[in-house]
C-alpha cells in the first residue's frame, strides 16, 4: 500500500481508523459496565475494555493536535474538548483496574493479602456508581450538569463528537502539506518536549507523569508518521514504546502510594507492609527508569542507540 503524499491523508485515514476503534472499544465499556452494575460474579470478563477505549480516544487527542496545523483550529477545538472529557470521565474506573493489579503484584504476608483483598472488594462494591455514571455518559451522553467547554459550548454526546471529527476531515479543505515535511516539523518538536521533561529527577513523581504523556504523544506521532519518515520514526516509536511502558509502571506505583496512604479500613499493620512493598518496588523501577533518561536528555542529538544517527 502507498504511503499518503500528503499529510492531511494520512491524518484523515488515521483518525477514521481511530473513531472506529473507539466506537468498537465503547460498546465492550457499556457490556462490561452493565454487568457491573446487575451485580455479576467477578464484575467483568472483558478487563481490557476500559483500557482500549481510553487509548483510542488517547491516540485521537494526539492527532487532533498534529490536525491544527491543517485545518481550522477553532472546528476541530470544540471535538478536542468532547473527546478530552470523555477521556477524563471514565479514568477513575480506569485507575482502580490498575490500582487492583498493581497491589496483586506485591509479595505480602497472607494475613496482609487477605486484608488487602478484602479492601478491595469494599472498593469495588463502592464503584458500582461509577460503572453507572460511565455507562450513562457513553449510552445517552453527558447530563445538563456536565460543565461547558472554554467557548460557553455544552459536551455533546461521543457519537455526535465522531460524527463531526468525520464531516471535518471530509468537508473542510486542508492545508497541503507533504506528509514527510510535517513529520519532520512535529515529530522534532514533541521529541524536544521529551527532552525538557526528561531534565527532571526520576524522584519527581508529577514530573515522570509529565514525562510519561508526553513519550505517548512522541510514540504516536512517530507511529503516524512511520511510512514517510521511515527508520528515524520507527526508531523514536520503539523508544518511546519502551519508555512508555517504564514510566507507566512508575506512575501505577505513585498513584498507589498516595490511594494507600490515604486508605481507610486497613489496620496499620497491613498498610505499613503494603506502603513498604510499593515503596521497594518503586525504587527497583526508578533504577530502570534512570539510566534511560540519561539517553533521553539527548534525544534529539544522537537518538536512543549510542551509534544512531539523529533522530530527527
Amino acid at each position: 500500500m502507498n504511503t499518503p503524499t500528503f499529510a492531511h491523508e494520512l491524518l484523515a485515514a488515521a483518525l477514521l481508523a481511530l473513531i472506529a476503534d473507539a466506537r468498537a472499544a465503547r460498546e465492550r465499556v457499556l457490556a462490561i459496565s452493565s454487568s457491573a452494575i446487575a451485580g455479576a460474579p467477578g464484575g467483568a470478563s472483558d478487563e481490557e475494555a476500559l483500557h482500549d477505549f481510553r487509548v483510542a480516544l488517547r491516540r485521537m487527542r494526539t492527532l487532533l493536535r498534529v490536525a491544527r496545523e491543517l485545518w481550522r483550529r477553532k472546528r476541530l477545538a470544540r471535538i478536542e474538548g468532547e473527546i478530552k472529557y470523555h477521556a477524563q470521565s471514565t479514568g477513575a474506573l480506569r485507575d482502580e483496574e490498575v490500582l487492583r493489579e498493581t497491589l496483586a503484584a506485591l509479595d505480602l504476608p497472607p494475613e496482609a493479602r487477605a486484608e488487602v483483598g478484602a479492601w478491595l472488594v469494599r472498593r469495588a462494591r463502592a464503584t458500582q456508581k461509577e460503572h453507572a455514571e460511565v455507562t450513562r455518559l457513553l449510552r445517552d451522553g453527558p447530563s445538563r450538569r456536565a460543565p461547558t467547554l472554554p467557548n460557553g459550548k455544552r459536551i455533546r454526546p461521543l457519537e455526535r463528537s465522531f460524527h463531526a471529527l468525520a464531516a471535518r476531515l471530509d468537508g473542510d479543505a486542508p492545508r497541503l502539506v507533504p506528509a514527510v515535511d510535517l513529520g519532520h516539523t512535529v515529530l522534532d518538536r514533541a521529541a524536544r518536549d521529551v527532552v525538557t521533561w526528561a531534565a527532571r529527577d526520576v524522584g519527581d513523581a508529577e514530573a515522570m507523569h509529565e514525562l510519561r504523556i508526553r513519550y505517548k504523544r512522541m510514540r504516536y506521532t512517530a507511529e503516524l508518521f512511520a511510512g514517510p519518515l521511515g527508520t528515524a520514526a520507527t526508531r523514536l516509536a520503539k523508544h518511546a514504546t519502551r519508555m512508555q511502558r517504564h514510566l507507566g509502571e512508575l506512575h501505577d506505583l505513585d498513584q498507589a502510594i498516595v490511594t494507600l496512604s490515604r486508605a481507610r479500613g486497613l489496620g496499620a499493620a497491613t498498610k505499613g507492609a503494603v506502603l513498604a512493598g510499593l515503596r521497594a518496588s518503586r525504587a527497583a523501577c526508578a533504577s530502570k527508569v534512570e539510566p534511560h533518561l540519561v539517553k533521553a536528555r539527548s534525544l534529539v542529538d544522537r537518538g536512543p542507540d549510542d551509534d544512531a544517527p539523529p533522530l530527527v
